[in-house]
Parts: C-alpha cells; structure tokens; sequence
C-alpha cells in the first residue's frame, strides 16, 4: 500500500505540478516508460522506506524539469536556434575506461559536456535565474552525491562522483523516463525487458533540445563540439546514428570478464542503497543477458556504418591515452593542437587512479564465472579479440 500510494505516476506528476505551480509536461511520451518503471518498482524492487524516498524523489525532480523545460522554452523561444555540434559518441559498455576518455577528451579548449550538477538540475527554478539560482542548484547536487556515495557501501572507490566533473548525460535522457539508470540502481527485470524494445527516438530528440538548452545558458559553449558518453546508448545505437548523423561512434572495450566483476560490484553497490533485500546475483545475471543483447544490436547496427566507429581497447587506453584523444578527434574532424595537448596532460595529472580508493571484485561474489561469460559472450569476443 505504502509503494502504490507514493509510486503511482498520478501522485508524482501532482507532486511536481504542487512544487513548479506549472502544468504543462508537453509530450505524453513519456507516461509509458513511467508507468512501466513505476510497476517495476512496486512489484519487483522491494525498496526500502529509503529507497522508496531516494526514488520518488528522483522521479519528482525528472517531472519538474519537464514541467520546468517546457516553460522556459515557452518563454525563450530562441534557445531552439541553439546550433549543437556533436562530435562523438562514446557507446563502450561500462567499466571500460569510458569515464576516463570522456572527462579526459571534453577538457579540449574546443570541446565541451554535460557536467555532473546540471544533467540532475539544468534549469533555472525561477524566470529570473541568476548567479543566486546557479549556486543554489551547484549546492543541491553535491549534497546529492554526498548522499549517494554514503547510501551505495563502497562507490566512491568504483566511479569517481564530482558534481563539477564532466559526467554522462545519461540523466538528461532520463527526464523522459527511458534510462538504464534506474536498473543499476534498482532490481526492475521486467523494466529493462520493456525497454530493450522501445522506441527512444523521442527520448534523443529532447536530448538535443537539452543541450541546446546548456549552451544558451552558457554562452562560453558556443561553437565547442559536444563529446557525448553513456553504456545506455548501446540500447539504441541505431537511434544514436540517426540522432547524431555527423559524429563519430566510439567503442570502448574490455575483457568481459573483467566489465562482469567490476560492473557486478557497482550494481551491486547501487542496488543495496535502495533496499534491503540481497539482489547482487540477480542483478548479475541481469545484467550480463541485458548487455549481451546490447551487444547483439549493436554489432547488428555497426555493419551498416563502419565506417563511422573508431575501437579502442581498455589496456591501451591506460598505456596510451593521447593517442586515441588524438585519433578521436582526427576521426571526428578535429585537429589537437598545442593547446588541446597542454590541457589534456593537465587533466591527466590531476585524475590518476591512485587519488581515489581501490576497487575490488570477484565474479564469484555475484554467481558469475568466467568460462560462462567468454561463451556467453564469445561473438564479442571473437569480433574484437578480447581474450587477453
């Protein structure tokens, strides 16, 4: 009763009209993929009082950033002139150093991202906005990663949190409700089924209507080409393609065995902030069908686009990462220049792994093995030579 009263998409979608004093969420889209995710999380997710806060909350403040978009876009109706450069899409699957490559090639004088505090909260809460609105949102966002690092045991040391960090702009999809976010964070089989099928071409197009939305609000972004980076967009390469028809694809890898672990321990995290029951095998094997059906379409999409995919492999990443910034960019039709390698050999004094605390997995923690996944995995495997 307590998860049907506060998780029904009425009582979220009047709690955002109450809180905005605005009514209007524009497209309706949007109510299939709450409704589906909201059923999930009553049915399947066992959410503790805390989780079943957490994510209300969440879903209150996607709701009020619609509400909140739609009016401003009302108001401002320039910001569609907005001209977004999309240079590249990086589709790796987590745990592959894509964090890394992302951060490290959005720190080029000629590009920019989606920083961590304004894909949670990207619009001003007033007409007026102002320096007074801005520091208010920056304030909110890093009290919320502060609470989600201590709700989620151990996630410091897995994913480096910075509310002023280039971050994936994943959370801005989100606001449409079609995200593999909510099932890193929460046990939802029949949510990630649903959208293993579903149509995300709306989801990507308000996409574009966020950054441009950004980029008004920073006018410094003008003409800066955006680097864009999320493990969601392997649910929906074909649509990524079509979205961003002049960017380049690139895909990270790593051995599976080695994502498996490493990606267990992080959903594993995430996961047991929102309840109390132990889904950490369950969530394994969820997600290792989940991202072997990712992988499938994937690779079905890429042979009729090769020519737009660059590959980078995790190890050399490691050993060499201004090799690929620069193959990226040659491949997206940059030139790194003297000023692009000063600012990337800063960033990469600054972001060493050792700053922040070890992170240690075994796939046997979460009723995975090796041998399974190489044969599980073994058309991935084989395409990209991820043995050792």
């Amino acid at each position: 009763m307590r998860d049907s009263q506060t998780l029904n998409p009425g009582t979220l979608m009047q709690r955002a009209k109450d809180s905005t004093g605005l009514g209007d969420f524009g497209p309706d889209h949007f109510l299939e993929p709450l409704t589906v995710l909201t059923r999930a999380m009553r049915d399947e997710a066992q959410l503790s009082d805390a989780g079943i806060a957490m994510q209300s909350g969440r879903i209150v403040n996607a709701l009020e950033n619609r509400l909140r978009r739609i009016a401003l876009m009302a108001r401002h109706p320039e910001i569609a002139d907005q001209q977004v450069k999309v240079a590249a899409v990086i589709v790796g699957m987590p745990r592959t150093g894509s964090t890394m490559l992302h951060r490290l090639l959005s720190s080029s004088p000629q590009a920019t991202a989606t920083i961590w505090w304004e894909t949670i909260f990207p619009l001003p809460r007033t007409p007026e906005g102002g320096a007074a609105d801005v520091a208010a949102r920056k304030a909110d966002a890093e009290a919320l990663v502060e609470q989600l690092v201590n709700a989620s045991a151990g996630f410091e040391a897995i994913h480096p949190m910075n509310a002023h960090a280039y971050d994936e702009e994943l959370p801005l999809i989100e606001q449409s409700f079609i995200s593999n976010i909510p099932e890193a964070m929460m046990y939802l089989p029949s949510y990630g089924e649903w959208l293993l099928h579903a149509d995300q071409t709306s989801a990507y197009k308000e996409l574009i209507d966020w950054l441009k939305i950004l980029q008004w609000q920073s006018p410094e972004r003008a003409g800066r080409h955006w680097i864009l980076k999320a493990p969601h967009h392997l649910t929906a390469v074909q649509t990524v393609l079509d979205t961003f028809p002049e960017a380049v694809i690139v895909m990270t890898h790593r051995r599976i065995d080695h994502v498996m672990a490493s990606y267990a321990s992080m959903v594993g995290s995430l996961t047991g902030g929102n309840t109390d029951a132990d889904f950490r095998s369950a969530q394994a094997a969820h997600w290792s069908q989940r991202l072997r059906r990712n992988l499938q379409s994937l690779m079905a999409a890429r042979e009729g686009a090769e020519n737009r995919f660059v590959d980078v492999q995790y190890r050399e990443l490691l050993a060499t990462p201004l090799d690929h910034a620069r193959r990226i960019f040659a491949a997206a039709g940059l030139t790194a220049g003297a000023k692009d390698e000063k600012v990337w050999q800063g960033w990469l004094g600054g972001n060493k792994r050792d700053n922040r605390p070890s992170h240690t997995y075994d796939l046997a923690d979460f009723g995975l093995d090796a041998a399974s996944l190489r044969q599980e995995f073994g058309f991935y495997i084989n395409a990209y030579g991820l043995e050792g």
